[in-house]
C-alpha cells in the first residue's frame, strides 16, 4: 500500500492525505466566520479551498496506512466540497469529521454503515441516509440542511444531534425519520424546520430534545409523532412555532409541556397517546393545565384527561389530579347527551362526580337546617295515633324525611297537609336524589380504583 497520496491530487488534497494518515486536523479557514468562512458561500472560495468528494471517497473507501503510532481519521474543515459524495453501502470504520464545509451537491449514505460522522457547521444541499446505521454519533449541530433530510429506518447506536440546525425542506417535510431507531437521545435544541417533522414509528431509547425549536407548518403538519417511542420528550418550544405535532398512539415516558411556554400557533394530538409522567407538575396548577388542554390539544379524550390526572398524582398533588378527573367527567357526561348532561351537572353538584364527597354533607346539613326550620314554624302536622307514637321533634322528622332507608318512627307517626305535605315529599325526594348521586359517585370511584 502506497504511503504518498496520488499525484494528480491538488495540493490540498495532498495536505488532507497526510492528515488523515496522521489523524490530524486539516483547517483551511481564513478566520472570518460571517464572512469567508460562511459554508453557505463555499462555491466563492478560493481553489485551494476545494476538496473534490471523489477524494473523500477515496480515503475512506480506499485508506492509506496510518501513520507510525497514529490512529487515521478524517478530519477537515472549512472546505468547498465539489461533486457528489456518494457512500451508498459503505462500511467505514474511521471517524468522520466535516466540519463548517459547504457540500455542492447531496450527500448519500444510503445503508451505509460508520462509526461516528461529525458534519457540524455544514451547509449541505441535502442528505439521503435511509437505511444509515451508526455506531456512535451523527452530529449535525449549527448546520443549514437547503433539502430535506432523508434518515428512514436509519439505526443509531449512539444519538443524534441536530441542534441549533436549519432544515428547509422541501415538498412539504423537511426531516424524514420514520421507523428510525435510536438507543441514546435525539437531541433538536434550537433546531428550525421549515416544513414537518415525520418520526412515525420511530424508537427513541432516551430523550427527544425539542427545547427552544421552531417548527413551522408548511402544507402539513408541523411534525409527526405517530407511535413513537421514547422514554422523554421536551417540547419547550419556540413561542413562534406552528402547526399541529401529532402523538397519536405514542408511548412516552414523561411529556414536558409547560403551558406558560406554549406556543400560541401549535396544536397537540394526543389520541390513544400513553405518558406516565407530565411536567411541569407541580408548579403548574390544575386550571392552567386544564385551559392547555382545552386550547392547544385536539379533541382531547377521557384517556388524556386521565393520564395528566395521574401524572399530578405521581407529583403529590392530589387536588390538582381531582380538578382534573372532574373535568373529565363534565366532559364525559356532555358527549351522552341531554339526559346524561342533565345528570353529570347533578352528579358535579351534589359530589363533584365522587371526588367532592364533602359536598354531600354540606347538601345534607342545608335540607336538614332548612326543613327543620320550616317545620318549628309551621308547628306539628296531624299525628296518625293521637295521644301514642313518639313525641313531636321536627329536626328528627326532617331527618325520617330526608335519609333514606333510615327509620326513626317520626315519619309514620305524622300526616301533614297543604304546604306541610308538599314540603316533606321536596324533601322526601332531595333525599334520594341526593343518596342516588352519592352512590353514582362513589360506585365510580371505586370502579376507577379497583
Amino acid at each position: 500500500m502506497t504511503h504518498h497520496p496520488p499525484h494528480h491530487w491538488t495540493a490540498t488534497e495532498q495536505r488532507l492525505w497526510h492528515a488523515y494518515r496522521c489523524g490530524e486536523r486539516l483547517d483551511l479557514r481564513d478566520g472570518d466566520p460571517q464572512g469567508d468562512d460562511d459554508p453557505a458561500r463555499s462555491a466563492t472560495w478560493p481553489p485551494e479551498r476545494t476538496v473534490r468528494a471523489e477524494v473523500l471517497t477515496h480515503l475512506l473507501l480506499q485508506p492509506p496506512p496510518a501513520a507510525p503510532g497514529r490512529l487515521a481519521r478524517l478530519d477537515l474543515q472549512g472546505a468547498h466540497i465539489s461533486g457528489r459524495l456518494d457512500l451508498t453501502g459503505a462500511r467505514i470504520a474511521a471517524p468522520v469529521k466535516l466540519l463548517g464545509c459547504g457540500f455542492a451537491e447531496r450527500v448519500l449514505l444510503d445503508y451505509a454503515e460508520v462509526t461516528w460522522w461529525n458534519l457540524n457547521g455544514t451547509h449541505l444541499p441535502g442528505l439521503d441516509a435511509e437505511g444509515l446505521r451508526v455506531g456512535l454519533w451523527l452530529g449535525l449541530r449549527d448546520a443549514v440542511v437547503t433539502d430535506e433530510l432523508w434518515l428512514l429506518d436509519a439505526r443509531f447506536s449512539g444519538g443524534l444531534d441536530l441542534s441549533g440546525t436549519v432544515l428547509r425542506g422541501a415538498d412539504g417535510f423537511a426531516l424524514m425519520a420514520k421507523q428510525m431507531t435510536v438507543d441514546g437521545g435525539l437531541r433538536a435544541q434550537n433546531l428550525r424546520a421549515e416544513g414537518e417533522l415525520r418520526l412515525s414509528r420511530t424508537r427513541i431509547a432516551g430523550t427527544l430534545d425539542l427545547t427552544d425549536a421552531r417548527l413551522t407548518q408548511t402544507h402539513g403538519g408541523a411534525a409527526d409523532f405517530e407511535d413513537l417511542h421514547a422514554r422523554r420528550v421536551l417540547l419547550d418550544l419556540h413561542p413562534d412555532s406552528t402547526g399541529t405535532l401529532t402523538f397519536t398512539a405514542a408511548e412516552l415516558g414523561t411529556l414536558v409541556a409547560d403551558p406558560a411556554r406554549w406556543p400560541a400557533g401549535c396544536t397537540l394530538d394526543l389520541t390513544a397517546t400513553a405518558f406516565t409522567g407530565l411536567e411541569p407538575a407541580a408548579d403548574c396548577p390544575a386550571p392552567a393545565r386544564l385551559a392547555w388542554l382545552a386550547s392547544h390539544v385536539t379533541a382531547p379524550s377521557p384517556a388524556v384527561y386521565a393520564r395528566v390526572a395521574a401524572a399530578y398524582r405521581q407529583a403529590g398533588q392530589e387536588q390538582a389530579a381531582r380538578d382534573v378527573l372532574i373535568r373529565k367527567e363534565r366532559r364525559r357526561h356532555q358527549s351522552l347527551g341531554p339526559a346524561g348532561h342533565a345528570w353529570g351537572l347533578l352528579l358535579e353538584a351534589v359530589v363533584g362526580y365522587g371526588y367532592r364527597p364533602a359536598r354531600a354533607l354540606l347538601w345534607l346539613l342545608l335540607l336538614l337546617a332548612g326543613g327543620t326550620g320550616y317545620f318549628a314554624l309551621t308547628g306539628a302536622p296531624r299525628a296518625v295515633s293521637p295521644g301514642g307514637g313518639p313525641a313531636w321533634d321536627p329536626l328528627l322528622y326532617v331527618m325520617d324525611l330526608v335519609v333514606p332507608f333510615l327509620s326513626l318512627g317520626q315519619r309514620a307517626a305524622w300526616d301533614p297537609s297543604g304546604a306541610a305535605k308538599a314540603a316533606a315529599l321536596a324533601l322526601t325526594v332531595a333525599g334520594w336524589i341526593l343518596a342516588t348521586a352519592v352512590a353514582g359517585g362513589a360506585a365510580r370511584v371505586l370502579n376507577r380504583s379497583g
